[in-house]
Order: C-alpha cells, then sequence, then structure tokens
C-alpha cells in the first residue's frame, strides 16, 4: 500500500516505511529550520565589522537560499526570515525596519524556487541571488534618504553599495545552493526536483 507524504514532495512511500520516515524527516526539517533561523538571527545581532557593502548577505541569503532547497517546501524561506526577524525584533525592537530585506529576500527566493525552469535547473539561482540581494541596498537607501541627504546625492552614491551587494549575492548564492543541495541529498532527496 502507498501513501502519499507531503513532507516528501507529495511522492507516494510504502506504508511499512511510514512511520519511521515521517518522524525522521519532520525531526530533521525541524533542525534545518531551527539553524536557519538561529543563523539569520545571529548575523543581524551580532555585526561583523568588515565594512564592505553587502557582506553579511553570505549570512543571511546564504541561510535562506539553503533552508529553501534543502527542504524544497513552498514558503520555507519566509517562514526562516519571519522566524529569524521575530527574534530579532524580540532582542533589540530597534532594530525595527532593519528585517524587511531578509522578508523580501525571503519572498523572492521562494517564488523563483518555483519556476519550472529554476526547478529543473538549480543551478540558474546562481545568477539570480546577487540580483535578489539587491534588496540589502534598500536599508541604506531609506537610511540615506531618510536623513536629509536629496536623492541625487544618494542615487549618485549608490554605485559602490549594488557593486558590493551584487558581489556578495553572487557568493551567498553559490554558497546556499551548495548547502542546500547538499542538504536534499543527505535528507534522501533528489538532487533536482521532479
Amino acid at each position: 500500500m502507498l501513501i502519499d507524504d507531503p513532507f516528501r514532495g507529495g511522492r507516494a512511500l510504502p506504508a511499512a516505511l511510514l512511520p519511521h520516515g515521517r518522524w525522521a524527516h519532520r525531526l530533521a526539517a525541524t533542525a534545518v529550520m531551527a539553524t536557519a533561523i538561529a543563523a539569520l538571527a545571529v548575523q543581524q545581532l551580532h555585526r561583523t565589522p568588515w565594512g564592505l557593502p553587502g557582506h553579511r548577505g553570505i549570512f543571511w541569503l546564504s541561510v535562506l537560499i539553503a533552508s529553501r532547497w534543502c527542504l524544497d517546501r513552498p514558503g520555507t524561506a519566509l517562514r526562516v526570515a519571519a522566524g529569524g526577524s521575530c527574534v530579532i525584533l524580540f532582542v533589540d525592537p530597534t532594530i525595527g525596519t532593519h528585517v524587511l530585506p531578509y522578508l523580501a529576500a525571503a519572498m523572492l527566493v521562494d517564488r523563483l524556487a518555483e519556476v519550472p525552469l529554476v526547478r529543473r535547473h538549480p543551478w540558474l539561482m546562481l545568477v539570480l541571488a546577487p540580483v535578489i540581494h539587491l534588496v540589502g541596498v534598500l536599508s541604506p537607501f531609506l537610511h540615506h534618504v531618510g536623513g536629509g541627504a536629496g536623492l541625487g546625492t544618494v542615487l549618485g552614491g549608490m554605485g559602490f553599495y549594488v557593486q558590493g551587494h551584487l558581489l556578495w549575492g553572487a557568493a551567498a548564492g553559490v554558497v546556499g545552493m551548495t548547502l542546500g543541495l547538499g542538504g536534499r541529498r543527505l535528507l534522501g532527496r533528489p538532487p533536482s526536483a521532479p
């Protein structure tokens, strides 16, 4: 007898394997989610003083990409971003809107991971990750515009921020896809989704 298991992408499992497989998979999925949420929160609460625009994207964007591709469930990246944002705001409410790029990037990661072309060719995420990471430019842009700088002045100085976010976004894509597809294999899922 075969039973559809939603934790295995709707694929049928033999009924004899279902009880052990379902609990083991749920435990692994919970561990991945908890680790991803903790990593997202820790990177925001403990700043890394490298002084390079977008360098923290290698920590938070790679976590969003890795969790989404590892678990291969719609909404995974958004759940990680929302959980991490809740932890961040609970620990330090003064951070406020600095969690918005995480939520925006998570929505993009989840949406793009559902596109049939990207599902067939996961390496396309490597090309899309730098573009997704551009949501991180929102924080410095809003900070400078809100601080009274003219729009022309802010836009003129954003090139350095954009370049940094594109470069670190590419690195985050490589790290995230490596961890995500490797984690998918460890969970017993095929390297590319049907």
